[in-house]
């Protein structure tokens, strides 16, 4: 009997599905446009394409899924009608919005405004009571101001209710029993405890991302058992159902409604877990991954084949302290929508035509351009070439958009208006590639550039010169690359728990128990997950930060503190990272404790690619000749057209040429050259200007 593995990823413009059996390695692969209105029927759809194919249901015995449906609820605003409970007097610390500011291209926008407040003043209830920071109590919890409270809100129509209670993360009585009254008076509503989304100190971001999964749960906990009938009535009986999370790791769904949170970036962070694995076989040190699909562009730096993990991220202008892996996200992808801006401007994105009706030159009713109607009028595209095998690209629909929209009102030919695009959308990653690696202290000189997603291998050559990145790495899949992520990584959780001390000074006894109490809970989830302690894996960090610093660092903790002698290596270790991130420390002075960290893995089954057949050392046989427009030189020029499928290890190829294949479009410009190695790992070695 056959075992396999299936991941699937659910994108703006498509739905992207792998499937690799354990025992002889044998890969599958489907592409199906995603459904906007019920991204389970996608899923659905791409399994059925995987069962015609000869796999039965009854033979998947994992199955890994990266949702939107989250992610999708924030950009659309479409999430539940949300109500607040705050501590009296402080009702204004949401509106406030701490970390709120403009960011990137935001700065230059005459025209920018905050994102509106996923709870407005009028659902905002302040209670009365109150701990200290020590978490003691000052003023007892006023039940009956929660069950006025709670009645108004009912009144306003409320889906879900977000608690953040001052200090509470140090003793969550208070937020508990105001759960208990919620759940009286509003019998059918989610109610979200900052006590238990984020148990962290700084009161802002564990508000905002409190009430983030208050408007994303009852989607995402409708989509989850939505998702999973079908998935039964489907034939799929395996009870390893697994979600992507935005640390890289997985979770059951049978508990993924808890944390929906958890899921906002499960699509990118899966993109980066398949970029580590592809750095391992190339054995490159340094790398950026650069994942650029049908709506947007994500790009994240793993330097000495470490990925830094952040709790400072942000969807759609909303701010989330959740630990995640760190994502640089931006509005630019196959579909994103080129327009003429109120300055008169012509400005690519974020707006994205995605999967409905998506590009004009899919013929499915879309009229606005996008960067893929450029790449066809560009001949980097083809109208003879069938996309996700079955979708045939019109050339002339490019070209009406791209003329009514742009062309015409800036007096430029389609070309013109495409050649536009393509330098706007390309100057705007290139300049989040460069601040990623600025952000870090990175020289772009030793590092290689792995490009994934449908579009990112059509602009990384480009994207890679410009920067000055000598390589670039083109995934085996690249359209389904971040599918091929979730089915290698492991299940993982991370548990917290703010308590701020000084660390000469903190009792070792007091961090022995908090540790104790992360690990109880880590327990009982892995056992509700139906894994046992033996299959655990802890790792004990502690936040650290020196006197009067606004930032910390996660430093690995012993497994056994016994004395001061241990707390002595913990310290060590903090200045030795500090040195390491910031090129400086401070060992004579103290460091304080912020946060107390529990890592949960539990390792589980993961696809290993199988090696290419060696080439005869021969040039490969390109499939045909097109004229392809080269930014650069200002014209077409002749490029070659190879078949990926059709190449062996060992080929080289020297651009002009494109390199088509079922998922995605490679580009190699005129002065680079292309080698597949062992795995079918694209390498290009990128001329410098």
């Amino acid at each position: 009997m056959s075992a396999w593995m299936v991941g699937v990823d659910t994108g703006g413009t498509f739905t992207d599905l792998i499937a690799v059996d354990r025992e002889t390695r044998e890969l599958r692969l489907a592409k199906v446009p995603s459904v906007p209105g019920d991204p389970s029927a996608a899923v659905t759809a791409a399994l059925e394409t995987l069962f015609r194919d000869g796999v039965s249901p009854s033979d998947v015995t994992m199955f890994v899924h990266g949702t939107t449906v989250a992610t999708n609820a924030l950009l659309e605003g479409e999430g539940a009608t949300v109500g607040l409970l705050i501590t009296r007097g402080f009702r204004a610390v949401y509106e406030a919005r701490g970390w709120s500011q403009p960011r990137g291209a935001d700065l230059l926008d005459t025209f920018y405004q905050k994102p509106p407040l996923l709870v407005p003043q009028r659902r905002t209830e302040e209670v009365t009571g109150r701990l200290d920071y020590r978490g003691a109590e000052l003023v007892a919890l006023d039940e009956n101001d929660v069950r006025q409270a709670a009645r108004r809100l009912a009144a306003a129509g409320v889906e879900a209710v977000a608690v953040c209670f001052l200090f509470s993360f140090l003793d969550p009585a208070h937020e508990r029993r105001a759960a208990e009254i919620l759940a009286a008076e509003l019998p059918g509503a989610r109610r979200s405890l900052s006590s238990t989304v984020l148990p962290v100190i700084r009161e802002y971001p564990r508000l905002s991302t409190t009430v983030i999964d208050a408007y994303v749960g009852p989607k995402i906990e409708h989509y989850l058992m939505r998702l999973e009938r079908r998935l039964r009535d489907a034939g799929v009986a395996t009870p390893q159902l697994f979600l992507m999370q935005s640390n890289g790791g997985l979770m059951r769904i049978s508990i993924g409604a808890r944390h929906p949170n958890q899921t906002l970036l499960s699509g990118p962070a899966a993109g980066v877990i398949a970029g580590t694995a592809l750095a391992g076989l190339t054995r490159s040190s340094h790398v950026v991954t650069f994942d650029m699909g049908g709506t947007s562009t994500d790009i994240s730096v793993i330097a000495d084949g470490s990925i830094l993990e952040t709790t400072e991220g942000e969807i759609a202008g909303q701010d989330i302290g959740t630990p995640m892996l760190k994502v640089r996200t931006l509005g630019a992808g196959g579909g994103t929508i080129a327009a003429i801006g109120k300055d008169g401007l012509v400005k690519v994105g974020p707006r994205s035509a995605g999967a409905d009706p998506g590009p004009a030159c899919y013929g499915k009713g879309g009229t606005e351009p996008t960067v893929t109607d450029a790449n066809l009028v560009l001949g980097v595209l083809s109208g003879d070439t069938v996309l996700a095998g079955k979708l045939r690209l019109d050339v002339e629909a490019a070209r009406r958009a791209l003329l009514a929209s742009i062309g015409a009102p800036l007096g430029l030919d389609a070309v013109g208006a495409a050649v536009g695009i393509l330098r706007i959308v390309n100057t705007q990653m290139a300049v989040d590639l460069r601040l990623a690696l600025q952000e870090q202290g990175q020289d772009p000189r030793k590092f290689a550039l792995i490009a994934f997603g449908g579009a990112g291998p059509l602009h990384a050559a480009a994207l890679a010169r410009s920067v000055g990145i000598p390589r670039v790495l083109v995934p085996p899949y690249p359209g389904i690359n971040c599918a091929m992520g979730m089915l290698q990584t492991a299940v993982r959780h991370s548990y917290l728990r703010s308590e701020v001390g000084v660390l000469s000074r903190f009792p070792v006894e007091r961090m022995k128990i908090l540790f104790a109490a992360l690990e109880a809970e880590a327990l009982a989830e892995a056992a509700e997950e139906g894994f046992a302690p033996a299959d655990i894996r802890l790792t004990r960090l502690v936040d650290l930060r020196y006197p009067h610093q606004g930032y910390t660092l996660g430093v690995e903790c012993p497994a056994r503190l016994e004395d001061d002698r241990d707390k002595a290596a913990l310290k060590r270790g903090f200045d030795d990272l500090h040195a390491r991130v910031y090129g400086q420390s401070a060992p004579r002075e103290d460091a304080e404790i912020v946060t107390f960290r529990l890592q949960a893995e539990i390792d589980v089954p993961r696809l290993e690619l199988k090696q290419l057949v060696q080439g005869n050392g021969l040039p490969p046989c390109p499939k045909g000749e097109r004229p392809v427009y080269d930014l650069e030189t200002g014209g077409f020029v002749a490029a070659q057209i190879y078949d990926r499928a059709a190449l062996a290890a060992g080929d080289r190829i020297a651009g002009p040429a494109v390199i088509e294949q079922f998922d995605a479009t490679t580009l190699v410009l005129a002065g680079d050259r292309a080698t597949v190695d062992p795995h079918g790992i694209l390498i290009i070695n990128c001329h410098e200007n």
